[in-house]
């Protein structure tokens, strides 16, 4: 933990120093900030949600996995406690991330002027604090409840959370949809979609997903633990599935901002498809869908623990970048990569994996007296 913690520390302070020095006031870091931060925290949404969806299923064959979702869901505190300084600069009248916080940019346009109800840096935060509250209440409150069904083998606590994962889950879809709104697509405040809010989650569940197909070919390769192959090709049919759900979501709403053709919503997609970001929508299209489509649509290929670690790693760079692709059009009018970008990356990762640590080193990673764990135990795919 030491290390984790130094090398973490010094990522962020090298983070901080390379983007203050590239003198554009801060913007590049800012929007580097946002990218990475928001990375983790849809990784770890989508693993609340893989979650909730067990236990309103009565799912058998994942109890041998979900203790792993909810250590990475309840690890959602770590990479929220970054948006504290996004808040504060927001609190100050900043506009470097959110053009809707600057008075002189707001002056004269309607449509600015229109929404400033909505929003505004008061509101903004306080909104922000109830989806935080909600996130972390729901993800420590499931980990919490599971743990502590290892101590007293009750059945009655998987009655309970089966009851209180509807709510849940409703909750989960309400706040993470404002959210995507608020934090991702007001960043061009004059564009809108009714769909993005699927759109963020859609991705989100594939990059948990994608952690989870890590954990469990990794977990099959070292045989220490009840997770097994079957488990594995359960775990990646539903990356598979909710890889093909991003896909639809995408085409649908670049296919309805494409046909209605009005001038405020095709702004959007035509800074997507000029100045060379036309090649980063294109490797989305072939990296994010068509070759994890064709490669894991075989059975064999979802019991390969390799082929299933290489397009799981796959896909969470191509998360990454799709998360990319919708914050970065606002900074630059072509795309770049940098140290910054990088640098961030690592930070974010650090902080998320010492949320994780902290919350693996309190108990079992199985949830050794579910009533269900024979069942997984023995699952069998068919």
């Amino acid at each position: 933990m030491p290390t984790l913690m130094t090398m973490t520390v010094s990522t962020g302070i090298a983070m901080l120093a390379v983007g203050s020095g590239l003198g554009d006031g801060g913007r590049n870091l800012s929007f580097a900030w946002l990218l990475n931060a928001w990375f983790a925290i849809s990784i770890c949404l989508g693993a609340l949600f893989f979650v909730g969806i067990q236990h309103i299923t009565r799912s058998g064959w994942s109890v041998t996995l979900r203790r792993g979702a909810e250590i990475l869901g309840a690890s959602i505190v770590g990479p929220l406690l970054l948006l504290i300084p996004i808040l504060l600069l927001l609190l100050n009248g900043s506009g470097l991330l959110f053009p809707w916080n600057d008075v002189s940019v707001v002056t004269g346009d309607k449509v600015l002027e229109s929404k400033q109800a909505f929003l505004n840096a008061p509101f903004f935060v306080m909104r922000t604090l109830v989806y935080a509250a909600m996130w972390i209440g729901a993800g420590i409150w499931l980990l919490r409840t599971s743990r502590r069904q290892d101590q007293t083998s009750s059945p009655h606590l998987t009655l309970l959370m089966e009851r209180r994962s509807a709510p849940i889950l409703i909750g989960l879809a309400l706040t993470t949809t404002f959210a995507a709104f608020d934090w991702l697509m007001s960043l061009d405040p004059h564009w809108f979609s009714t769909i993005y809010g699927v759109y963020v989650f859609s991705g989100g569940m594939v990059g948990a997903l994608a952690v989870l197909s890590i954990g469990a070919a990794m977990a099959v390769r070292s045989q220490s633990t009840d997770v097994t192959s079957e488990h594995l090709h359960d775990i990646t049919k539903l990356l598979f599935g909710f890889n093909c759900f991003w896909a639809y979501i995408a085409f649908s709403q670049y296919l309805l901002i494409w046909y209605a053709n009005i001038p405020e919503e095709t702004v959007w997609i035509i800074d997507r498809q000029q100045h060379r970001w036309n090649l980063v929508t294109l490797t989305l299209v072939f990296g994010h869908f068509v070759i994890p489509f064709l490669v894991l649509m075989p059975r064999a290929v979802k019991r390969n623990t390799s082929l299933v670690i290489a397009i799981s790693l796959l896909l969470l760079g191509m998360h990454w970048l799709d998360l990319y692709w919708l914050v970065y059009p606002q900074l630059s009018a072509s795309p770049v990569i940098g140290a910054t970008e990088f640098l961030g990356l690592i930070f974010v990762f650090g902080v998320t994996a010492i949320s994780v640590r902290r919350f693996v080193k309190d108990g079992n990673l199985i949830p050794v007296n579910d009533p269900r764990l024979p069942e997984s135990v023995s699952h069998h795919v068919a």
